[in-house]
């Protein structure tokens, strides 16, 4: 009876399929943890998809802080992967990238609307952070643990930057910063200041100014640790990625909080990646941005 027990055991572990942990955080509006929204953001949709078109694996999520998912791809945690992550060559060197799998709005500043129209530091093109950032007359915020363009990171350490660090999660309302004027611009964005400013109890008019110096577009990666686990879902999710981009679904997902002037700003950068990931066997990843 013990020696049956042992087979099947040992049978059962043999047909086991390859266990994938997704690391989700309190990152709204790209993955909603709690409230009416809950499992409505962006990656949350299209984590959805992408664990259906993945049968081969079997998928559990796992809550983690921003800092803690870091260190789960630092101590290279079997099986663990990421959805929305921006490239980085630092990032690279302890997680594997898919191809990419969103593109969406990049990283602007966010102001109560009128409140800083005139300042000096808005431009024809956009928003020159640097001179906003060191005026000590105004307050700025920022979310800290995650990648920033070359053109804002030095600003968020610098000893005469306005910026301080707040953790925008489902508890800090990064919109009612500005409408309670304890910061007069927040840099984020605008699809989670849309998002903060829904679950306001009388909502905010806000503005949106591109940073100058950093891209338009945000493209986001599916990232996984370096085991062979995880280096058997980057193969498998760069295969089915290229056919779901052409799904109107996942397209319909991928802009779930954009208003309509975002995805009319985005509109060209996404005809552009519809183009590039038209379905094909041998997908490269694409480290460019």
């Amino acid at each position: 009876m013990l020696l049956r027990c042992l087979l099947l055991l040992l049978i059962s572990s043999a047909y086991a399929k390859p266990q994938l942990t997704w690391l989700q955080t309190d990152w709204p509006p790209h993955q909603i943890v709690s409230g009416p929204f809950q499992e409505q953001g962006t990656f949350d949709l299209l984590q959805q998809h992408i664990m259906a078109a993945l049968p081969q694996f079997s998928h559990q999520t796992r809550l983690v802080s921003l800092a803690r998912l870091e260190q789960i791809f630092q101590q290279s945690e079997t099986g663990s992967c990421a959805l929305g992550t921006l490239y980085s060559e630092e990032r690279a060197q302890s997680r594997l990238f898919s191809v990419p799998m969103a593109v969406g709005p990049a990283l602007a500043v966010g102001y109560i609307a009128g409140k800083l129209t005139a300042h000096p530091a808005m431009q024809a093109e956009g928003v020159d952070i640097r001179m906003l950032a060191l005026d000590k007359s105004i307050r700025g915020a920022f979310q800290p643990n995650r990648l920033y363009p070359d053109v804002v990171a030095p600003l968020l350490q610098h000893p005469d930057s306005n910026l301080s660090s707040h953790a925008f999660t489902s508890e800090i309302n990064a919109a009612g910063l500005l409408l309670g004027n304890r910061v007069d611009y927040v840099v984020e964005y605008p699809e989670r200041m849309q998002y903060y400013n829904q679950l306001l109890p009388e909502s905010a008019k806000l503005e949106h100014r591109a940073i100058v110096g950093a891209n338009v577009a945000s493209v986001s990666y599916i990232t996984c640790s370096q085991d062979s686990i995880g280096q058997a879902a980057i193969e498998a999710i760069n295969q089915v990625l290229p056919v779901l981009w052409q799904s109107a679904e996942y397209q319909q997902a991928m802009q779930r909080w954009l208003d309509s002037s975002a995805q009319r700003r985005l509109s060209t950068d996404l005809q552009q990646m519809l183009m590039q990931f038209k379905p094909r066997p041998d997908d490269a990843v694409d480290t460019g941005h």
